[in-house]
């Protein structure tokens, strides 16, 4: 059953799009409003920057692992851009549920209103790590501290939509998908409960898997964060940037001719960020995942009863981590 499903992603999915896909350049007047970026010093959180300092919004944070490379990356965006605004540059380590926490705590401390904000920032890499949390580091960076974070920006985020300027673009929150999710095999799912768990055992599923589910998963998350009260008037969506020419996967020992095939079907960032821009700008339907600026529907196994039943099940357990680690997190799902 998995070779179908595979070879139909690249033969009617894949290919197509990134052979022939024409993506149009969103262009919107951002003025006096405020953006977030994770993952903002390289490939598409920079790409994501740069369009979006052409529209002038009054404020744009750069969250990043590294503060000297993001200093660099906020200098080359301003000279590319001529961007006039305020370009802060925050430290912010996905591997360290301290530090999301910390960066929360400094967005409802320093910032009057979130328009958007792009959690962008993601690994792909060929060994197996546990962050200091106890995670395995592509588990905990894509789905616990990316939904952590979204988790506890709600509130600034539906603030915003109470102001009288914060339309006709609501406040949005963007989560980087990929179409590779089409590619699971996330044999955990089979589990009634200890998702979370099973996925963080080694000896559970294939290295090359983590990827391809974390993309599944955050679709998951992003339907239930979707549903919470506080994100009513909040466009929640998950955006595939297609294959771009970026760093992310490049610790993989590929053969010369995968590595050379990939490459020359890929995009430019900027071309995938085009996607990125669409989603973070434009109204769409709740949880909505946005590939080529339209609306697509994801993998068919996600609308089933069991996606569904898993989708809830991944909730309640993330729900319950998430609880450890910073406690307002109870009362702003519970609103």
């Amino acid at each position: 059953m998995e070779i179908p499903r595979q070879l139909a992603y690249l033969v009617g999915t894949f290919l197509p799009d990134q052979w022939f896909a024409k993506i149009p350049e969103t262009t919107e007047d951002l003025t006096g409003r405020t953006y977030i970026v994770t993952g903002a010093n390289g490939g598409l959180g920079m790409a994501t920057v740069i369009h979006l300092a052409r529209m002038k919004p009054a404020r744009i944070v750069l969250a990043v692992r590294n503060a000297a490379k993001g200093n660099k990356a906020r200098d080359e965006i301003v000279t590319q851009t001529g961007y006039g605004g305020i370009m802060d540059v925050w430290e912010l380590d996905m591997g360290s549920f301290a530090s999301v926490r910390a960066f929360a705590e400094r967005v409802d401390a320093e910032l009057q209103r979130l328009d958007g904000v792009l959690l962008n920032a993601g690994i792909n890499v060929p060994y197996w790590k546990h962050t200091v949390d106890g995670w395995e580091e592509t588990l905990q960076v894509n789905l616990l501290a990316t939904g952590l974070l979204g988790v506890l920006l709600l509130p600034i985020l539906n603030k915003t939509t109470a102001l009288p300027d914060s339309k006709p673009i609501a406040p949005h929150l963007t989560l980087t998908g990929s179409t590779a999710h089409c590619l699971y095999a996330f044999p955990q799912r089979k589990h009634r409960s200890g998702i979370l768990q099973a996925l963080n055992d080694e000896k559970q599923g294939q290295k090359k898997d983590r990827y391809p589910t974390s993309k599944l998963l955050l679709i998951l998350y992003a339907r239930e964060l979707a549903s919470l009260r506080l994100a009513a008037n909040v466009v929640v969506s998950v955006a595939d940037p297609g294959l771009c020419a970026t760093n992310i996967g490049s610790e993989y020992d590929l053969p010369r001719w995968a590595r050379s095939a990939a490459m020359s079907v890929a995009w430019p960032p900027e071309k995938g960020a085009l996607n990125i821009i669409h989603a973070l700008l434009q109204s769409t339907p709740p949880a909505s995942f946005v590939s080529c600026c339209a609306v697509r529907r994801t993998t068919g196994w996600s609308y089933t009863k069991d996606g569904v039943r898993v989708q809830k099940q991944l909730w309640k357990e993330m729900v319950e981590e998430w609880c450890r680690e910073a406690p307002v997190v109870e009362a702003i799902c519970r609103e």
